[in-house]
């Protein structure tokens, strides 16, 4: 039968990963933002690499 999206083997490590690159391009972001142009875009990159990691990795 069917199996459910969310419950693939194997996904969990992936999500972790994406979770904790959204946090770290978050805490760039929110700390270097008024500093450093090019440290908070690579902030905005890790949040954005992260979330398609966690939503899509498998």
């Amino acid at each position: 039968m069917g199996g459910s999206c969310g419950n693939r083997p194997g996904n969990g490590g992936t999500r972790v990963a994406g979770i904790v690159l959204m946090i770290i391009g978050a805490l760039m972001f929110l700390i270097f933002v008024p500093r450093w142009v090019w440290t908070s875009a690579l902030g905005i990159c890790l949040i954005s690499v992260g979330f398609l990691m966690w939503r899509f990795g498998g």
